[in-house]
């Protein structure tokens, strides 16, 4: 007989109720002893459980971040498409406003020209100063 009460106790429950009913109270002190110690463990293991369940809805796991990794991935490549595609758009809309720019030039360059002989031929003065410088007149 295992007894998981102190001595003293043994011998009290002898004094009092015999050896055999001493014996069977240790014993029934022991199954619920036992029993008491199993329902502990089973309790610890569930509020573990418990607490794991908890933890992981909680705190990020390490595929939760790989998953975040992953989506920041993509949209930053999302993102460079669209760069891109802004980026070639721009650069059509410049080289369209330089060639638009260039034919204005070019327009206001006729009309410059268009003024100046204009201006000439409508002053006889600057007629003949031309005529004099090429050797016509």
């Amino acid at each position: 007989m295992n007894l998981s009460i102190p001595p003293k106790l043994y011998d009290k429950l002898v004094e009092k109720l015999g050896k055999e009913t001493a014996i069977e109270v240790v014993e029934i002190i022991n199954e619920v002893e036992k029993e008491l110690s199993n329902q502990v463990v089973e309790e610890t293991k569930k509020r573990k459980i418990e607490l794991r369940e908890e933890l992981r809805k909680e705190l990020a796991t390490k595929e939760d971040i790989l998953l975040v990794r992953q989506e920041i991935e993509t949209v930053r490549q999302e993102l460079k498409g669209e760069i891109e595609v802004l980026r070639k758009e721009v650069k059509g809309e410049i080289e369209a406003l330089r060639a638009e720019v260039k034919g204005e030039i070019k327009n206001m360059k006729m009309l410059i020209y268009f003024l100046i002989i204009l201006m000439v031929l409508l002053n006889k003065e600057s007629l003949e100063f031309l005529l004099k410088i090429l050797g016509i007149s």
